[in-house]
């Protein structure tokens, strides 16, 4: 089988990284908190959003302690939140298209859901 060689040149670098300067950057978190007392958290997003999401929503910190809950890190670039004493966390990204868990743990939430 013939070897196959991809060919770049110096202009086609320059042409993506100019291209790259006017690509948005993705949405990151900003800041984060947790609300004991409604047991919510709250994201600021880089792009103006908040999101809000219940803890039991969160398959990572549905089971832990308010402490527990309340003791997290924001990961690099503000890409996720994470919670060391559970040794879990979730995605921004995730967590943005409403995958707060794994395949299962959503159709539990989503059947929680429909009894409501």
């Amino acid at each position: 089988m013939g070897e196959w060689v991809l060919e770049t040149t110096e202009e086609d670098i320059d042409a993506a990284l100019e291209r790259a300067k006017h690509e948005p950057d993705p949405p990151s978190i900003l800041e984060a908190t947790y609300e004991r007392g409604l047991d919510i958290f709250v994201l600021k997003i880089s792009d103006g959003r908040r999101l809000v999401l219940p803890r039991e929503n969160l398959q990572a910190v549905a089971n832990a302690t308010p402490e527990q809950a309340a003791d997290f890190n924001l990961g690099p670039n503000g890409s996720r939140i994470w919670w060391p004493q559970v040794d879990e966390g979730h995605r921004l990204e995730n967590m943005l298209d409403g995958r707060t868990g794994n395949e299962k743990w959503m159709a539990k939430i989503q059947r929680r859901e429909i009894a409501a």
